[in-house]
């Protein structure tokens, strides 16, 4: 069953930024390319790390601590086959930014 969780207010994240919340004891991330919004399990594949907190270009998202890239649009891993993270709706709603997630949590 998805549920929707409120990640922050829809003016806080602009073009080319994103943002993280903490579910279940784990990170999603959701990104704003260019005015489109996409959110992915928050943690790289590699080390955990939140992916939230990389650079973002373009689509493109390299973790900050040792470089794995991922497209947000579609949570393919450009550094390793396996390394694909799962994707997650979002929805503007009450002037709100929320990602969908499963209830219960699947794994990825």
């Amino acid at each position: 069953m998805l549920r929707w969780f409120k990640v922050c207010k829809a003016d806080e994240l602009s073009a080319g930024k994103a943002r993280s919340i903490s579910l279940y004891g784990r990170p999603f991330a959701v990104f704003n390319v260019d005015g489109e919004l996409f959110g992915i399990d928050g943690a790289c594949r590699h080390a955990k790390a939140n992916l939230a907190y990389g650079k973002l270009e373009g689509e493109i998202v390299e973790c900050f601590m040792h470089g794995w890239r991922y497209n947000v649009k579609t949570g393919e891993c450009l550094t390793h086959d396996y390394g694909r993270v799962k994707q997650h709706p979002v929805k503007i709603e009450a002037d709100s930014i929320w990602i969908g997630v499963d209830w219960p949590p699947t794994d990825s």
